[in-house]
């Protein structure tokens, strides 16, 4: 038998909320067993998809800190934009690793956006639409189904 995570997980959280929570004998034990079922959901959910998702985040932060480019003025944001892409080469696909490359990614992406506002004209503003819209759509990626 091979352990499939997502359903593992799926199935803790529906025990905790159809077999544990209704006999617990505190509502604060009700209310603890609940808090575990949907936390093992959202596991289950983030565990089949984080390592996609922060792939594909990613690559999404990659293309808009290359298109700030033309826009960014800052010197040494131009020198961390044109090394960007190299994030996208990780050594391996390990969540942790991605995530890093996530963080760093999204650090630079907030240095370019403070320095986009503080920016003249209308490449700047479209820049900053287009900057906010990946980051709409980041939380559109994180999006999770509580099941009850």
């Amino acid at each position: 038998m091979r352990p499939d995570l997502p359903i593992v997980l799926r199935g803790v959280a529906m025990t905790l909320f159809s077999q544990v929570a209704p006999i617990v004998p505190t509502p604060f034990g009700q209310q603890t067993a609940g808090i575990a079922g949907t936390l093992a959901s959202i596991a289950g959910q983030e565990v089949d998809r984080l390592a996609d998702r922060l792939l594909a985040e990613n690559r999404a932060i990659v293309a808009v800190v290359d298109a700030a480019a033309p826009v960014v003025t800052v010197v040494a944001l131009r020198s961390r934009i044109a090394v960007a892409p190299a994030e996208l080469d990780t050594p391996d696909i390990r969540i942790s690793t991605l995530q890093a490359a996530n963080d760093r990614l999204r650090a630079l992406l907030i240095d370019i956006h403070a320095a986009v506002e503080l920016t003249p004209g209308e490449g700047a503003r479209a820049m900053e639409e287009r900057i906010w819209a990946e980051l709409v759509e980041s939380t559109r990626r994180r999006h999770v189904e509580v099941m009850r």
